[in-house]
């Protein structure tokens, strides 16, 4: 290591990721409509009281786009008294990993705490990946996630 090495460093900063499955939703044929039941709303209204109780207020709330994601953030956002526009990405819905981490690495490094809505199986294997829960996520189920990163590039 050279004698500036530390001064060329950035600094980490802990930033705090929700990542979060839709609620439960109705069965239509055309997958991509679907929007919460009832019994789906009142999950992600629940959700969204605890993680006010926790004192969570997200900076950015990034979710797919179809009718049950985006439902499923309004409803928690309102609950946490976000005031910003929902981030909606088509390239979320039913992706793999890869359009999941595009959308976070694209964040700016200023935020430090996000929730992120979208589907499963992708965001269950993704809160594995970066080390939260090692079970699959339920309908509008969420994990926590403290990450130390220079970036969100990083991720």
């Amino acid at each position: 290591m050279t004698p500036h090495a530390e001064l060329d460093a950035q600094p980490t900063m802990q930033r705090q990721l929700i990542l979060m499955r839709h609620g439960q939703a109705e069965e239509l044929r055309d997958d991509f409509a679907r929007r919460l039941t009832e019994q789906g709303r009142g999950a992600a209204r629940r959700a969204g009281q605890a993680l006010c109780a926790a004192r969570f207020s997200p900076q950015r709330i990034l979710t797919s786009s179809a009718p049950r994601a985006s439902e499923t953030a309004e409803l928690v956002a309102v609950c946490c008294g976000y005031r910003g526009a929902l981030q909606l990405d088509q390239a979320l819905y039913l992706a793999e990993e890869g359009p999941y981490l595009s959308a976070l690495r694209a964040l700016p490094d200023a935020l430090s705490r996000v929730l992120l809505v979208g589907h499963n199986p992708t965001l269950s294997a993704l809160a594995h990946k970066l080390g939260g829960a090692g079970s699959e996520l339920r309908p509008a189920e969420y994990v926590e996630l403290h990450l130390e990163l220079t970036s969100w590039q990083d991720l």
